[in-house]
């Protein structure tokens, strides 16, 4: 069938997204700031322009053709052709073998015989519970923009790719943030619920789970020593320690997990990445001297960033572990977002505006001229 970007390419919509995003960042700030002394006015403007912004993201991604992003293409072929003409859901589960909630996605979806309805209804949903979490972290804009919090995420390294390519990463990861955000709440009954959704998504979730769990653990722990941890962890990464070396790990028997060890031909760098390291560390570094750190909020999303982080230094070995790295990567919006409201309470707009713009020139513009190419966007 014909698509409505059909002669696009994969570089063409990151290119059309990150201009979307960046004057979207512009256009709308300068519309909130008008509006910043009516409340009324401002939360309802905040809502809809960001309302107007999902919606275009889901429906720009989600009729893309296969050729857009290699993970696309895969699931065109592995998955699309493979279920098209089972009928049977146990046959269906059978053959398809992957994740739970993604394959129902895909048996409800794939009787339409359309591969774009079947990726638009992804983004939907992948966009709308996005959506609903920023609407939900920010108190339904009442504790600063709700607009501008998507716009951070947008950003981030990995967002893109979440959007056009590991897909099953994009569903999961709205799911690990409610997790994560309804943990630090208290409300652990709704916390085990998202969990148990992302991880039906995709079962690398497992990953954040244990991390946002082992802060728990260890919540009455000073954050000095998890800074400690922090660097031992850098020094060890450095020396080529990496859970890879742990073989016990392997017998975990998570198959997700198990691919990412895949060792086939990539362009992707292996061994220690001092970018990577860099990139974290200047993060960690602003947190810890902005942030509240006596806000209980604040300091456990700082300890699980930490830990976040070493898991993916502790994985610099395998191909790909920017995909364990987003676990941390996704973090960052929530923190600049509550660092600026808790340390420039009276000019939180404008402040959350300029560092909005510099986290897009970052991540879209500094990086990859300084790589040549960013890994995170050119790999797949």
């Amino acid at each position: 069938m014909n698509y409505i970007f059909e002669n696009l390419k994969t570089d063409d919509y990151y290119l059309i997204l990150i201009w979307v995003i960046g004057c979207y960042i512009i256009f709308g700030s300068l519309i909130l700031m008008t509006l910043q002394h009516k409340t009324v006015e401002f939360k309802r403007n905040d809502r809809n322009l960001l309302i107007v912004l999902v919606v275009f993201i889901a429906f720009f991604c989600g009729t893309r053709g296969q050729n857009i992003g290699t993970d696309t293409y895969n699931y065109y072929n592995y998955f699309y052709l493979k279920g098209l003409h089972i009928d049977n859901i146990f046959v269906f589960f059978k053959r398809l073998n992957t994740d739970f909630l993604f394959t129902i996605i895909m048996y409800v979806v794939f009787p339409f015989k359309s591969f774009t309805l079947f990726l638009l209804t992804v983004s939907l949903i992948m966009n709308i519970s996005l959506y609903g979490f920023v609407r939900k972290f920010t108190n339904n804009s009442s504790l600063g923009s709700s607009l501008l919090l998507f716009l951070i995420m947008t950003c981030s390294l990995v967002f893109l790719n979440y959007e056009l390519n590991t897909i099953r990463n994009g569903l999961a990861i709205p799911f690990i943030l409610f997790g994560i955000f309804n943990t630090i709440q208290k409300e652990y009954k709704n916390a085990f619920l998202y969990f148990v959704i992302a991880f039906l998504f995709h079962r690398t979730s497992l990953i954040p789970i244990a991390c946002i769990l082992l802060v728990l653990l260890s919540e009455k722990v000073k954050y000095k020593y998890f800074i400690i941890f922090y660097v031992l962890a850098i020094g060890l990464a450095y020396m080529g320690f990496g859970f890879d070396k742990l073989s016990f790990l392997a017998s975990i028997g998570n198959d997700d997990i198990q691919k990412l060890v895949f060792q086939g031909e990539t362009s992707y760098r292996t061994g220690f990445r001092i970018d990577f390291v860099m990139y974290n560390s200047l993060f960690l570094f602003l947190f810890i001297k902005f942030s509240n750190l006596k806000n209980r909020t604040d300091l456990l999303l700082i300890k699980y960033y930490i830990v976040a982080s070493v898991v993916f230094f502790f994985n610099f070995n395998i191909p790909f572990s920017d995909r364990i790295g987003g676990y941390s990567w996704v973090i960052i919006p929530l923190l600049l977002f509550n660092t600026i409201n808790t340390s420039f309470p009276r000019k939180k707009l404008s402040i959350l505006t300029w560092v909005t713009i510099f986290y897009f020139a970052l991540n879209y513009i500094i990086l990859p001229l300084l790589s040549g190419g960013n890994d995170t966007q050119n790999h797949h």
